[in-house]
């Protein structure tokens, strides 16, 4: 009996989990590879965005990118740790890539992607972005101007040959239309290239959440955690303050303008990125789209009749700085009552000399700055001396 329960307890202990690391390596690879090991004990898991899932199996990461463009199929990426064997090919979608982690040069294809990059820790390994014209990330401009960063185009024009010879472990690209991407070219040259489909997500912490992306194949789930908690307890602090503004004093807000060359003014969905924004900042949205997770064009005739009254009119056009420049698109916009009264601002505030705007680059991982900048042209009382990041009022001239 004894000798009995004593096999029993042996076997026990011989197929027992081995003790889990304590932390995610993020440098080098393992060198006695162990079944049994959790390799990723420091684990990301997705809370706000919607087309990106993560689920871990001891030795690898399984990352799913979905909706990443109008009608893409799901786009599957198998991280393996370093010094451990891949998983059968055969368990995975048809179009799956692996890579080993954690990964080690990269090129970025997007601004938005940059200061995400900067918050991880490892722009270091940054060697190529798409160009650095409309850049606004200073650590990046510095590495560009050094040297050390280098520029490899866009869409299917993308420098392939340059690309292989920097021999990055990553691409992060976007998909709009695989007709005209990059990601369909650089795959076919043998780099691994993930997508990244921030902007497909409606809401505003769902796209700074894709921060978590790029840690993934760093293995910097433990930062990713603590930099986007961050921004969401931030978001939160300044969405609660406008939670207590009765609706009946919510600005009447507008949004856009007309723009001659669509022949269009358009206007953003309740449920859209911006007009979530608006909602979370204690204003009420006119002009609202009828589809409520998309815009809709309007005639002039039409926004003039809905919105000339105005309180508020957010401008977010193009090369706007001054109220001549909105005069000089279309002399009609001084009979809004926001021109008149001069409540008038664009989010162009931090803008580099080439027009790239920082409210499309820092703004988009950081929605809780967009949003404090909001909440203080809407309820300047909650934030009486609030440094605005991205808006800025129109001035006169």
């Amino acid at each position: 009996m004894k000798t009995a329960l004593l096999a029993v307890m042996l076997l026990l202990i011989s197929t027992a989990p081995t003790v889990a690391q304590d932390a995610n390596l993020t440098s080098g690879c393992i060198t006695d590879f162990d079944a049994a090991v959790d390799y990723f004990p420091q684990k990301a898991e997705v809370v706000d965005a919607e087309n990106m899932t993560i689920s871990y199996h001891g030795h690898y990461k399984l990352v799913s990118v979905g909706d990443a463009y109008a009608g893409a199929p799901p786009f599957d990426y198998v991280l393996v740790q370093c010094g451990a064997p891949a998983p059968p090919v055969e368990d995975f979608a048809e179009n799956a890539q692996f890579i080993e982690v954690p990964a080690g040069k990269i090129i970025a294809l997007s601004t938005t992607q940059l200061f995400a990059l900067s918050q991880l820790g490892i722009l270091d390994q940054l060697v190529a972005v798409d160009s650095g014209f409309y850049i606004n990330t200073p650590e990046v401009l510095e590495k560009i101007e050094a040297g050390e960063i280098v520029e490899v185009g866009f869409g299917s024009e993308v420098n392939v040959e340059l690309a292989l010879e920097l021999a990055p472990d990553l691409v992060l690209s976007y998909g709009y239309n695989p007709d005209t991407d990059a990601h369909p070219v650089l795959l076919e040259a043998g780099i691994f290239t993930a997508l990244d489909a921030s902007w497909r997500e409606n809401s505003p912490l769902g796209r700074a959440e894709w921060l978590k992306l790029p840690a993934l194949f760093y293995n910097l789930e433990a930062r990713a955690n603590e930099v986007y908690a961050d921004i969401r307890d931030q978001y939160a602090a300044v969405s609660d303050l406008a939670a207590g503004i009765p609706e009946e004093e919510h600005p009447r807000v507008l949004l856009n303008s007309f723009l001659a060359y669509a022949d269009a003014w358009y206007s953003p969905g309740a449920d859209t990125y911006v007009g979530q924004l608006l909602h979370d900042a204690g204003a009420e949205l006119i002009l609202e789209s009828a589809d409520p997770t998309g815009s809709q064009p309007y005639s002039f005739e039409a926004a003039y009749e809905q919105g000339w009254d105005a309180d508020i009119w957010l401008v977010d056009t193009f090369a706007v700085k001054t109220a001549a420049d909105l005069l000089a698109l279309d002399s009609r916009f001084a009979d809004f009552a926001a021109f008149q009264s001069g409540d008038m601002w664009n989010n162009n505030r931090d803008e580099n000399p080439n027009g790239g705007n920082n409210y499309y680059e820092l703004g988009v991982t950081n929605p809780q700055l967009v949003l404090a900048d909001l909440l203080a042209i809407f309820h300047p009382q909650l934030l009486p001396n609030h440094e605005f990041t991205f808006y800025h009022q129109l001035s006169e001239a």
